[in-house]
C-alpha cells in the first residue's frame, strides 16, 4: 500500500506542479476561476432522469492568478480529507510540492533541484526519511518521468501523452516492469473528456463515458454524468468561484 500511495503521490504531483503540464492553465476552464469544488455523487436513472444519491467524494482545486494549481484536496463521503497536494511557486515556476495522506499521516515533499527547457530534476522526501529522485523529460506532446531511490534503483516510471490542445490523453504508471495504472482519454472539440479506458492495480476498470448537460455563464460545465460500460455510475456537480 505504501508503494502504491507513493506512486500516486508522484502522479498527482507531476500533473499539478511539473512544468511539463503548464499549458493547461486553470485546468482548461474559461474565465480565470479562483477555485473549483467538484462533488461526485453515486447516481441512478429514474423515469429517464438522472438522480443523485450519496456523495462519493469531493475534490477542491485552488488556483493562483496565473492559472497554476496551488492546492488540490480530496475528501471522502463524510467530508474528511483523504489526501492533498499543496504547491509553492516562485517567479511562475513550481519549486515545491507537498503530498499529504491523512490515513497514514504521511507527507511526501518534492523539491525542484534542476530545470531546463525540456527537463526537470526533483528530490522527493517522505515523512520516514526515504529520499528518491525523479527525472522528467518532456516536449510538446510527451513527458517521461523516472523515479530512482538513493541506490539508483528505479522505483517507478510514468509516461504522459498530450494532444495539441494540452489535454492529457494517455497516462501509464509502471511499478518495476508492471503497469499499475493506465488510462487513455478521448476529448471533444471543446477539450471536454468524453471517454476514458482505465486499468488500475492490474485490473480492467472498464470504459467510462461522459455527458455534460449543464454549463455556467462562462461556458464551463457544472454538471457531468459518468457512465461505466453503458450504465450510470456517478453524477458530478461543480461549484466554480471566479
Amino acid at each position: 500500500m505504501k508503494k502504491i500511495m507513493f506512486i500516486l503521490a508522484i502522479a498527482v504531483f507531476f500533473i499539478s506542479c511539473s512544468d511539463s503540464n503548464k499549458k493547461q492553465k486553470f485546468l482548461g476552464l474559461k474565465g480565470n476561476p479562483k477555485s473549483i469544488k467538484e462533488i461526485k455523487y453515486d447516481a441512478f436513472e429514474k423515469f429517464g432522469e438522472v438522480i443523485e444519491d450519496d456523495i462519493d467524494e469531493v475534490i477542491h482545486y485552488e488556483f493562483d492568478k496565473t492559472g497554476s494549481i496551488k492546492k488540490i484536496a480530496y475528501y471522502d463521503e463524510d467530508g474528511d480529507m483523504m489526501y492533498s497536494v499543496t504547491n509553492t511557486f516562485k517567479d511562475g515556476v513550481c519549486i515545491e510540492s507537498k503530498f499529504y495522506q491523512k490515513y497514514s499521516d504521511a507527507t511526501t515533499t518534492s523539491s525542484l533541484k534542476d530545470k531546463t527547457s525540456k527537463s526537470e530534476t526533483w528530490e522527493m522526501k517522505t515523512s520516514d526519511g526515504k529520499i528518491t529522485t525523479s527525472y522528467s523529460e518532456y516536449d510538446k506532446l510527451k513527458t517521461t518521468i523516472i523515479t530512482k531511490d538513493s541506490e539508483n534503483n528505479v522505483v517507478s516510471k510514468e509516461e504522459q501523452t498530450k494532444d495539441n490542445k494540452g489535454n492529457i490523453i494517455e497516462v501509464k504508471v509502471y511499478n518495476e516492469d508492471d503497469v499499475v495504472y493506465w488510462y487513455k482519454s478521448t476529448f471533444d472539440d471543446k477539450s471536454q473528456e468524453i471517454e476514458k479506458k482505465m486499468l488500475a492495480g492490474g485490473y480492467d476498470e472498464g470504459i467510462y463515458t461522459y455527458k455534460y448537460d449543464s454549463f455556467d455563464k462562462k461556458g464551463n460545465w457544472i454538471r457531468k454524468i459518468e457512465y461505466k460500460d453503458g450504465e450510470i455510475e456517478s453524477l458530478a456537480i461543480r461549484e466554480i468561484e471566479y
